[in-house]
């Protein structure tokens, strides 16, 4: 997969991870727990920085929240 593309489906992905959490909204606590992962993983999210996470890694948490 080219980097444009990929660049293109992690945004998509963030948007709609972001829309999820607004719409809920999901708390750290929430997070934590539902996704797996640590404080600091869970602040990132509900933050929106997302760079230090995989496509992979985007698309499980947009399908687990969703």
């Amino acid at each position: 997969m080219s980097d444009s593309r990929d660049q293109a489906i992690r945004a998509a992905l963030g948007e709609r991870l972001a829309k999820i959490i607004k719409r809920q909204p999901y708390t750290e606590r929430h997070i934590i727990q539902v996704l797996r992962v640590t404080q600091d993983k869970a602040k990132a999210i509900v933050g929106g920085q997302l760079d230090g996470f995989s496509t992979e890694e985007l698309r499980r948490m947009v399908d687990v929240l969703s």
